[in-house]
């Protein structure tokens, strides 16, 4: 879906329109960002949060190919607030950070890109109960922002609570859809199995 590995069936339709995904940056041009499943695939740990968040929009706070250092902090230090990132220190190298707040900082880096799909690949791996609360919510105000959100997880109890359509899969093929209220974890163990 984001460009990373070659299709092998199906179609991808975005608002209507069928497209074909290459590359992530073809799939970043059309609005798609991607959380991956493992945040340290996703962010560069040496770098600062700042350099984080920005790094999937240095087009849109660059001019004739030079950063604009400024906006990159006023927008880091949006998200920074926003998504109440701690400490808010956005110099601060990321490997000093928790893994609730590198995770913050991986979603801040697609919401700063103004992806309008976000694909989230188990988003609440090896994070604190709180800190699931607060994406959580960040996911129902996205969704009421007209965002779509394609969550990937293995914590039925999330995909229950959070999904409005579940799709489950078995060796890359769907084998169940439901709509939100309509199944139950062990329907949904049933179908993928």
């Amino acid at each position: 879906l984001f460009g990373l590995e070659k299709i092998d069936s199906g179609k991808i339709h975005i608002n209507g329109r069928r497209v074909t995904i290459s590359s992530p940056e073809k799939a970043i041009g059309l609005g798609l960002g991607y959380l991956t499943r493992d945040r340290k695939d996703g962010l560069i740990n040496p770098m600062s949060v700042v350099s984080n968040i920005t790094l999937a929009s240095l087009k849109r706070i660059s001019q004739l190919g030079l950063l604009k250092h400024r906006k990159e902090w006023r927008v880091g230090e949006k998200y920074v607030n926003e998504l109440r990132v701690h400490p808010p220190d956005l110099a601060r190298k990321l490997i000093y950070l928790s893994g609730g707040n590198q995770q913050k900082v991986a979603l801040s880096k697609w919401l700063c890109s103004g992806s309008k799909i976000l694909i989230f690949d188990e988003p609440t791996r090896g994070i604190d109960v709180g800190t699931k609360a607060e994406i959580f919510q960040l996911f129902n105000q996205l969704t009421k922002e007209g965002v779509g959100i394609l969550m990937i997880s293995s914590e039925l109890p999330e995909i229950l609570a959070m999904a409005d359509r579940i799709f489950a899969m078995r060796r890359g093929t769907v084998t169940a859809e439901y709509r939100r209220g309509e199944t139950t974890q062990e329907k949904l163990l049933k179908s993928a199995s």
